[in-house]
């Protein structure tokens, strides 16, 4: 489980190792002197590992960089090794179920492009931080070709392969370590495990349950706000904190993306204004004119065309008195406002012309008193469209 920030990278020595790193990831590699140690008289001599180094120096402490002039991508050019870079290194380990592992020359990293096996050299679980020496590999299990190959001093270096955060220089989490005589630092204390307690695990910094290293990762933690109780050397408890670690950062860096989507937003926002200020004064007033004489002549011109309408409407049907019933001129008008004047004249054009509205003296009105017995213009007009007789009419009326 990776508890690494968005601004992790890894180092390395070898450029072929592009399957290993993630988005925003390189690797680094630093070499140490690893030397033969002598053994008290008494010692057992059976194996070869038992004359050798089983306590091995990974990482210097405080700040430091390799010959080449890495790390390129840390604004300080310094890699740092204090109490909080050893927090991340410990949960990252502790989060880990495989042991760590030394190889030839990082064979690991480049067994996919050449092909070769990657045979291991030792390994080991537990790591240790003395301020003012760096971080140890404890207990490391050589194997009998890698023991063999120490001793005869065919193999004197060590370089370690990790991640470390772009923003800060820390190492973050610690992949593997290899055997190498090609050394990326200059001037490293050979690598000698001690006479007495070398491979100790009584040192207060070691990595599995200690004390001050869980007060460092209750720090750390709490520095993006998970607050934490307990010992977090049991699995559980470092289980959980880590998977609230990630959720954490998960947020952390949505924010951050929204914040640099804002920030762009804003820039635009203010060239705009800056754009809209540099033309005040520029404009042609002539070319314009207020808002609210605009809305004055559209209202006037509403109520204009309103009138026009009436008044054409009101002709409109005038000229087409031979088209129209008098009980439909109220509808005809109505008609004529709610789908236009273009509309009406259609509807009338497509009628045919009725002589008998067209001569009507009365224009349709009744007879004066005396005469209501006489059929109007409109009613003759029926009897002739339906080809009946005004007495049949009469009768149908009654």
């Amino acid at each position: 489980m990776k508890t690494h920030t968005a601004f992790e990278s890894i180092a390395v020595l070898t450029a072929q190792t592009a399957h290993l790193a993630g988005e925003g990831e390189s690797l680094a590699a630093l070499n140490f002197t690893l030397a033969a140690i002598d053994t008290d008289a008494d010692a057992d001599k059976t194996g070869a590992d038992k004359s050798i180094a089983r306590r091995v120096q990974l990482l210097p402490d405080g700040l430091f960089s390799a010959k080449d002039g890495r790390p390129f991508d840390v604004d300080s050019g310094k890699w740092l090794m204090d109490d909080l870079a050893f927090a991340m290194l410990q949960a990252n380990a502790n989060a880990r179920e495989n042991d760590f592992h030394f190889d030839y020359e990082h064979q690991t990293l480049n067994a996919d492009d050449n092909g070769k096996p990657a045979p291991a050299a030792g390994w080991f679980k537990q790591l240790e931080y003395v301020p003012g020496q760096g971080v140890f590999a404890l207990n490391v299990d050589w194997t009998a070709p890698a023991a063999q190959y120490i001793t005869n001093k065919e193999y004197r270096y060590t370089s370690a392969v990790f991640a470390y955060d772009t923003q800060s220089g820390r190492p973050t989490r610690l992949l593997h370590v290899a055997l190498t005589n090609d050394p990326a630092l200059d001037g490293m204390k050979a690598i000698a495990a001690l006479k007495a307690g070398h491979g100790r695990t009584d040192s207060p910094n070691l990595i599995e349950g200690s004390q001050p290293m869980n007060e460092a990762l209750k720090l750390l933690l709490g520095l993006i706000g998970i607050e934490t109780e307990g010992d977090l050397s049991n699995e559980a408890a470092l289980k959980a904190a880590t998977d609230k670690a990630e959720t954490a950062i998960a947020a952390l860096k949505t924010k951050a993306d929204r914040a640099g989507t804002l920030e762009t937003e804003l820039n635009q926002a203010k060239e705009t204004v800056t754009a809209l200020k540099a033309k005040e004064g520029k404009v042609d007033l002539s070319q314009y004119v207020p808002k609210v004489t605009y809305d004055a002549q559209v209202t006037a011109f509403a109520a204009l065309k309103a009138g026009n309408d009436k008044d054409s409407v009101t002709q409109l049907l005038k000229d087409n008195a031979d088209k129209v019933f008098e009980s439909e001129t109220d509808y005809l008008k109505s008609f004529a406002e709610q789908q236009g004047v273009a509309a009406l004249k259609a509807m009338l054009e497509a009628r045919p012309s009725i002589a008998a509205l067209k001569s009507t003296q009365t224009n349709g009105k009744d007879k004066p008193d005396g005469n209501k017995d006489e059929l109007s213009a409109e009613e003759l007009a029926v009897c002739k469209n339906m080809g009946i007789t005004a007495e049949e009419y009469k009768a149908a009326k009654a």
